[in-house]
């Protein structure tokens, strides 16, 4: 709890600096730089576009049971989610797009009976680094930026958690794919991922792992966009089919602006899990803050 404090309280004050009238930020914008902010704005929602990106994602997860003592009250797990974007070009209507993610965690988990508070359920949290992913894609089109886009690639999760309660401990494989329809004001797509265990600790449970972007995103005024973009999850190894499932909608805004020289994307967004595990803990609440800068292209 005290490194999930201290993280958020890093965000925090990053964005209150980015936003006080002293910072680099803001300046206004002429005609012509608006209308490119704009392209930027619409791009860096599209998962397989030409952008380079450093997306810091801050996950502030409320996590309970229906049916179990450890997690009746809900419990917060905190996540960062480092992770870059890089795009090259490999022909002149093809694309390659590798987005490694780092995650860091400060996370709840049921750590048994009390033996001195009456055997009460006691919760503990661990903190560190969880399971890295990697995905690359290869998208056709080259800089097209509307209209119907698709791409489709590997994607891994390599077992680098720091604890046991951070990562399932197994090394897993599977397909990506992404498609979606975008122009100046819509941005609408789904981005599911699989992976199946295909190594790692023995001890450790197989893993079959659907994750599911789905995003939708509308820009009522030049810069901004409202929208939502949770992750669907399914867990197909979970022997009870009410545990399986993760299903949130959303509610979300996104505001794109210059910072200096540098073109700096803010959002925030709240998901409820319409669906969620009963019996075992799961994803009620998830609140969003994402900071991503738009780098320029080195190659």
């Amino acid at each position: 709890m005290k490194l999930a404090r201290r993280l958020a309280a890093c965000a925090l004050s990053l964005s209150i600096l980015l936003a006080m009238p002293g910072a680099p930020a803001a300046q206004a914008p002429d005609e012509s730089q608006r209308r490119d902010l704009q392209k930027l704005t619409q791009q860096s929602s599209n998962p397989v576009g030409d952008l380079w990106m450093i997306a810091n994602q801050f996950n502030f997860n409320l996590i309970r049971s229906d049916k179990g003592q450890d997690f009746a009250s809900p419990k917060l797990q905190f996540n960062w989610n480092f992770q870059p974007v890089l795009t090259f070009d490999v022909a002149s209507d093809l694309r390659l797009v590798a987005r490694p993610v780092v995650p860091v965690y400060s996370s709840p988990y049921a750590a048994g009976l009390s033996t001195v508070d009456n055997n009460v359920s006691k919760v503990k949290y661990k903190a560190g680094l969880g399971d890295a992913e990697f995905m690359a894609m290869l998208t056709p089109g080259g800089s097209q930026s509307s209209g119907f886009i698709f791409g489709a690639g590997p994607t891994a999760i390599f077992p680098t958690a720091t604890d046991r309660q951070l990562g399932n401990g197994k090394w897993q494989l599977g397909p990506a794919l992404a498609a979606l329809y975008m122009d100046e004001k819509w941005v609408v797509g789904v981005f599911p991922q699989q992976w199946w265990s295909i190594g790692g600790d023995a001890a450790r449970k197989d893993v079959s792992l659907t994750k599911a972007q789905y995003f939708l995103w509308y820009s009522p005024a030049p810069t901004w966009q409202v929208g939502m973009a949770p992750n669907i999850v399914v867990d197909w190894m979970q022997p009870k089919a009410e545990n399986r499932w993760t299903v949130p909608v959303g509610l979300g805004v996104s505001k794109m602006t210059m910072l200096g020289n540098l073109p700096v994307k803010f959002s925030v967004e709240a998901d409820y899990s319409v669906i969620r595990p009963r019996s075992i803990p799961g994803n009620e609440w998830t609140f969003k803050l994402t900071i991503t800068p738009v780098l320029p292209k080195l190659f």
